[in-house]
């Protein structure tokens, strides 16, 4: 080979290898931006958006409240599709009284169901109100200390609304939880409402197991059995899980616990977040997010960015409506420590991803811009945002709908 020929070989062999690892390290291309189908905006001087808000189980229609907090306040449906007002009504007493922190839009045209409280106190009991299509009032329930909603199975569980009282004992430790089930169509009662009684011990009875939480909007409990003594050995078996339906009282299902430090954890999340079925959260060195599902099994989220550019105080998780998802956003830092290196601070993103707990794959749904707080709902393909006043700890006066991937 003659030696202008060799030259250039060894030039591009070069040129080539220290191609390789600059092409492996460049940084990956941001997560496209989402366009709104629709941007809704009250009338000029008519109020604002609460809030609260909901989509419907077929995410076809948006339900709002729109007040100015004084004169009136009135549920509004929007066609989702078209961006349209379908119906509306107002409240009863202009709205006053009523503080939402939950609604649910019903199926057909049903009307809706609003939980709430009827003071500005976050420890006040907790009420639903059903109103039908024509604002008529088709029911209260309550009070309550929560309410919950089983996960959309496709059982007749799933069209129950229960409502969940917690008092504690003078001894502290010792509580007393009422759970009662209503028909959430129609808020008529769906059963006897059972009353679980836990010692100072933990102890659960009937029937007799260790309480561990409420999950499942209330309808079940997880809880422990000790194992059985063995006299001639001295020795106790391993504990096993015991799952308790919440309705019934009954014993439905116990088995081996296969990871004790899983179990023992998802047992704290329980205490810390009543009722939920699954988790997400940040992970122990806070480097990513952690998936954890009913049993405690951790998976890490593939997440379409480096956490590093998250803000870890944004992780807001909306678990359901079917069993075993869940949905969860994480906010761009703007001054993440990224920006922060190259003197150029990123645009504010909101990222959604959609989850399955059981084998912990995750999916970024949609990336969009949020310049100002948000508070964002979703249902299936569809993702509700509402741009927040910055200086009302209240509402918003614009809502945009997209259309997730």
């Amino acid at each position: 080979m003659p030696r202008l020929a060799m030259t250039l070989s060894a030039l591009l062999a070069i040129a080539t290898a220290l191609s390789v690892p600059a092409a492996a390290s460049a940084k990956p291309a941001a997560p496209k931006q989402l366009e709104p189908r629709h941007t809704l905006k009250p009338p000029t001087g008519e109020g604002y958006f609460d809030d609260v808000f909901a989509i419907d189980a077929e995410g076809k229609r948006l339900a709002v409240i729109r007040t100015d907090n004084a004169t009136f306040a009135k549920v509004e449906v929007y066609d989702v599709a078209t961006g349209k007002v379908l119906s509306g009504f107002d409240l009863p007493g202009k709205g006053q009284g009523l503080v939402p922190v939950d609604m649910e839009l019903l199926s057909g045209n049903a009307g809706v169901v609003i939980v709430g409280r009827e003071k500005p106190d976050e420890l006040a009991p907790l009420y639903a109100f059903r109103f039908d299509a024509a604002g008529k009032p088709g029911g209260k329930v309550g009070p309550a200390t929560a309410f919950g909603r089983p996960p959309a199975d496709g059982t007749a569980r799933a069209r129950l609304l229960v409502a969940f009282t917690r008092k504690l004992g003078a001894k502290g430790a010792e509580a007393t939880f009422t759970v009662a089930p209503y028909d959430v169509t129609t808020l008529a009662p769906a059963g006897k409402p059972r009353v679980h009684k836990v010692d100072v011990a933990g102890e659960m009875k009937p029937p007799g197991v260790r309480f561990i939480g409420f999950y499942d909007g209330y309808t079940r409990v997880f809880s422990e059995r000790a194992g059985e003594y063995d006299k001639k050995g001295d020795v106790r078996a391993p504990s096993k899980m015991a799952i308790v339906d919440a309705i019934t009282g009954k014993v439905d299902k116990e088995g081996p616990i296969a990871d004790l430090v899983g179990w023992a954890q998802t047992g704290q999340l329980r205490q810390e977040h009543l009722g939920r079925s699954l988790f997400v959260e940040l992970n122990e060195d806070a480097s990513g997010v952690d998936v954890v599902d009913a049993m405690g099994k951790k998976h890490a989220a593939a997440l379409a960015v480096p956490f590093q550019l998250y803000d870890p105080r944004s992780l807001l998780v909306e678990e359901g409506p079917t069993p075993g998802h869940l949905t969860f956003g994480l906010a761009v830092d703007p001054v993440n420590k990224d920006a922060v290196q190259r003197q150029k601070a990123d645009l504010p993103m909101l990222d959604v991803y959609s989850t399955d707990a059981a084998d912990g794959t995750s999916k970024l749904r949609g990336r969009v811009f949020t310049p100002r707080p948000v508070t964002w709902r979703t249902r299936g393909d569809v993702l509700v945002v509402l741009k927040r006043w910055k200086s009302f700890s209240r509402g918003g006066d614009e809502l945009q709908i997209f259309e997730l991937k």
